[in-house]
């Protein structure tokens, strides 16, 4: 290896260092505020539940303390994602060509709205159908349901990560049908096992009841058949060059 060849790599690892620094700091300062702010925080997240007028208990002395660190975690995560995608965009544009350029400042601007539009509609839509389905499970046989503050964030948190990392699979499927790995021919003829392994999902990441199966299948499926279109139509632009 050349001399100026280490002297570039050394330039990328030492960049690639500050935005790693640069995200920590982002981070911990986002966590740092959501400890302030959790009370607030837990409220918000929690008001799914106001129309079942269930009441949240702590079972051990730190756990309030414990649900309220990892709420804090899981938000300055939250917060933090728009700045990784950013700094990951930044640390690998100068090796992009061409039209390259475009469809990176659209991944990195379509990543985050797709997350938070499947975390947003699992909070407002699919929460309060899981946890119904779960009180109404538990009611009826004697025994009484305690719910407990730390599982009830685990579970919601859960929930919502999920329903945003699968709405970026459309995303997916678009860039390999833009890069030419796969055709939109050939995404077309595998429908039956994307609608297959979309619902496979659904039923993986929510509680055994249909409806909200449902709920977060039906927009991952519009969503395949949008990236599809999408993507036809990006390869005809292509082709027409």
């Amino acid at each position: 290896m050349s001399l100026n060849n280490t002297n570039e790599w050394v330039e990328h690892l030492a960049e690639l260092r500050r935005r790693v620094i640069a995200v920590l700091v982002v981070f911990f300062a986002a966590a740092v505020a959501a400890f302030v702010l959790s009370s607030y925080i837990a409220a918000f997240l929690t008001a799914p539940l106001d129309v079942f007028q269930v009441k949240l208990y702590t079972f051990a002395p730190a756990e309030k303390f414990m649900a309220y660190m990892r709420l804090s975690a899981w938000t300055g995560a939250v917060f933090t994602a728009p700045f990784f995608c950013l700094q990951a965009g930044l640390f690998l544009w100068p090796g992009l060509r061409g039209n390259e350029h475009r469809y990176a400042f659209a991944v990195l601007f379509i990543v985050p709205i797709l997350f938070l539009l499947g975390a947003g509609l699992c909070y407002r839509f699919m929460a309060p159908v899981v946890f119904g389905f779960f009180l109404s499970f538990g009611a009826g046989d004697g025994v009484e349901s305690l719910w407990s503050l730390r599982e009830y964030l685990s579970l919601l948190f859960g929930l919502m990560i999920a329903a945003g990392l699968l709405l970026q699979l459309p995303l997916g499927l678009l860039a390999l049908i833009v890069s030419g790995i796969v055709s939109a021919e050939q995404a077309a003829r595998s429908r039956p096992h994307a609608i297959f392994l979309i619902f496979l999902s659904a039923a993986l990441l929510t509680p055994p009841d249909v409806v909200s199966q449902v709920m977060l299948a039906v927009p991952l499926y519009l969503l395949f058949e949008g990236a599809l279109g999408l993507g036809r139509i990006i390869r005809r632009g292509k082709r027409g060059k």
